[in-house]
């Protein structure tokens, strides 16, 4: 009921600012203002009922969980990496503990070392032998991580690639139920499974990317998976080597390499499937210091792919089915959403102190076609989470956590847009140390716009100006709550202390 009432609602409010933006009297200005309002309305919307269609997908076509909760064991070979870049020895080798420690007997360990810290690869190279790895490290890094599986890849004997990160620790049963899947489907490149942050109680920035992480790993992987649009997410996979090699082996231009080889498997024809069972947990970030270079490092990616399907969508149209090409334009799209997102701060500033007008509409009616759609968007969003057990406040969390991240989408699409390159930055882990000051100038100076704008609407109301203002006066308002919590963000704290998840036999 309430899905259906956030459908009907939003509909109902699309067509209302067609019809507004339509509207004669805008001065230049206000029209250029209407057009960027318009625009981010547009992304957001189109997202939004991308959301709907998962939650609808997920609820009537995805039993991938149920259908396989007792599963034929498969005990073909294969070939479990660990990738690792200049991590800390710690991390890495509560994870080789449990990788070693899979109970599954067909398997071979890999540990794909890049690093270019001497002491840091020497104390890598000692832990591989200690937990029975085979190591291999490489004098160069054409490809990054994308390249080392490449250069493994021709000579793997095995049936199957299972990839950890270097801070994912899987269960002892991971193998069984994901080669399982597989073997069941011939078609079948890859399983993806959930990425769990189990150190999302180590401050707000842990949480917060948790919670951004369940959003995402929920409906939206589920809705993806039915329409065989999952893609791969780099860690806690199994690959079928076989479709790797048909494709010609992971994407090597791209940051997100992750995400533009699921896009080669599925033009290949290839399938996937995403189970959502949690069978590995790993590291969040926990400064935003590290949240941002993650978020950076996605963006870019992501963004620089999305280009390039634009191009495919022209040019082939007929490469994916429908679905496929719906599900790729949500996911290559979605880290626009810094400049929509950037669009919203500005405008009630805007009308506050210069009376640019972004939209023209009687108040009432106005408020008659934002308010339902605002309503149930929000109850929809959070009863759908709340069925799957997660609280509105740790959500609440998350949402401002990625607004806040509007400066680092904005500088990542436009360098993913100009194919500016940036070197590859590794998510810090195990450190919380807050940011100074100058890396939040953005945040304060709309802050400050935001307050001046505030003591503009009370000027204003005091001439007899009311409810447009107060209106504005509201969104400017919210604004400012959001970006002050940046600040509760950018916190120092001691970061959390390693405990190994899954003990060493």
């Amino acid at each position: 009921m309430v899905a259906l009432g956030a459908n009907m609602s939003l509909s109902w409010y699309v067509i209302f600012r067609g019809i507004t933006f339509l509207q004669p009297g805008y001065d230049w200005p206000s029209r250029a203002f209407a057009v960027l309002l318009v625009l981010a309305e547009f992304f957001l919307s189109f997202h939004a009922v991308g959301y709907l269609l998962s939650i609808a997908r997920s609820s009537r076509r995805y039993r991938t969980v149920k259908d396989h909760f007792f599963v034929s064991v498969s005990h073909q070979p294969v070939a479990v990496v660990v990738a690792t870049f200049n991590e800390d020895p710690e991390i890495v080798e509560d994870t080789l503990a449990s990788v070693s420690n899979l109970d599954y007997p067909a398997k071979n360990l890999y540990l794909l070392d890049d690093s270019t810290n001497q002491n840091l690869q020497s104390r890598t190279e000692r832990l591989a032998g200690k937990y029975h790895l085979k190591y291999v490290h490489r004098s160069n890094r054409r490809g990054y991580k994308a390249g080392a599986l490449n250069d493994l890849l021709p000579d793997l004997p095995e049936k199957y690639l299972a990839v950890f990160d270097a801070d994912q620790k899987p269960v002892r049963d991971f193998l069984d139920q994901t080669t399982s899947l597989l073997e069941e489907n011939p078609k079948l490149a890859f399983v993806q499974t959930p990425q769990f942050y189990h150190n999302a109680g180590q401050g707000p920035v842990a949480l917060g990317a948790a919670c951004q992480q369940v959003v995402f790993y929920e409906y939206i992987c589920e809705g993806k998976s039915v329409a065989n649009a999952m893609f791969s997410c780099g860690s806690n996979v199994v690959y079928r080597v076989e479709a790797l090699r048909d494709v010609g082996g992971f994407e090597e231009q791209t940051v997100t390499e992750d995400f533009a080889t699921g896009l080669k498997l599925h033009l290949n024809g290839w399938q996937s499937l995403y189970y959502n069972h949690v069978f590995v947990r790993g590291l969040g970030p926990e400064s935003l210091a590290g949240y941002w270079t993650q978020q950076m490092r996605w963006a870019m990616g992501t963004i620089g792919l999305f280009k390039r399907m634009l191009a495919l969508l022209v040019t082939r149209p007929r490469a994916l089915k429908t679905g496929q090409w719906w599900e790729y334009s949500l996911s290559g799209s979605y880290y626009l959403v810094g400049w929509a997102n950037f669009i919203l701060l500005l405008c009630p500033i805007a009308f506050l102190l210069f009376d640019i007008r972004p939209m023209i509409a009687e108040i009432g009616s106005y408020l008659a076609a934002f308010l339902p759609y605002l309503s149930f968007s929000i109850a929809n969003f959070y009863f759908s989470m709340g069925r799957r057990g997660h609280k509105p406040a740790s959500m609440l969390v998350g949402q401002a956590l990625s607004f806040n991240s509007f400066w680092v989408l904005m500088n990542a699409a436009v360098m993913a847009l100009l194919n500016v390159k940036r070197p590859f930055g590794v998510t810090p882990k195990g450190t919380a140390a807050s940011l100074p000051l100058k890396y939040l100038l953005p945040h304060i100076l709309l802050l400050a716009a935001s307050l001046a704008a505030m003591f503009a609407g009370v000027s204003r109301i005091a001439h007899g100006q009311g409810a447009v203002v107060i209106f504005n006066m509201v969104w400017a308002g919210y604004h400012m709550f959001i970006l002050g919590t940046v600040f509760y963000f950018n916190r120092s704290f001691a970061s959390y202390k390693l405990h190994p998840v899954f003990l060493e036999a």
